[in-house]
C-alpha cells in the first residue's frame, strides 16, 4: 500500500465508522464508505486483545497481503479493516477466503 492510500487521521476513521455501513465475519469487520477519490484509501485496526505487538504487526502484514491481492486500485471506497480477536495467524488461508468473500460482498452493494 502507498502512502496516499492509507486512512491515518483518527476524526477520518471516526467518519467512516460512524456512517455505519460495515459487513462482518468471524476475523474481520470492514466498514466502508464511497470516497470522492479515483483509488482506495484504507485503515487497518488491530485492538491489543489479539496480542503482543510482534503478533500485532504480524497480523496487518498478512493483511496488508490480502488488500494488495484483492481491493482493486481504480475502486473509489475508504475502508477501515478491523481484526476481531478471533484472528488467527497461523490459519492463513482461511482468513484470506473470509477476506475475500466480504470484500466480494461490498464490491456487490456498491455495484448495485
Amino acid at each position: 500500500m502507498r502512502k496516499e492510500f492509507v486512512i491515518k487521521k483518527y476524526l477520518e476513521y471516526q467518519e467512516i465508522i460512524k456512517k455505519r455501513k460495515f459487513k462482518k465475519s468471524s476475523s474481520f469487520t470492514i466498514y466502508y464508505q464511497l470516497s470522492d477519490n479515483p483509488y482506495p484509501r484504507i485503515g487497518l485496526l488491530v485492538g491489543k486483545k489479539n496480542g503482543i505487538a510482534v503478533i500485532r504487526n504480524k497480523i496487518k502484514r498478512q493483511v496488508r497481503t490480502f488488500v494488495d491481492k484483492y481491493i482493486d486500485k481504480d475502486l473509489n471506497l475508504n475502508l477501515i479493516i478491523a481484526m476481531t480477536r478471533n484472528y488467527d495467524i497461523t490459519k492463513f488461508e482461511e482468513n484470506e477466503k473470509e477476506f475475500e468473500k466480504l470484500i466480494n460482498s461490498i464490491k456487490g452493494d456498491i455495484n448495485e
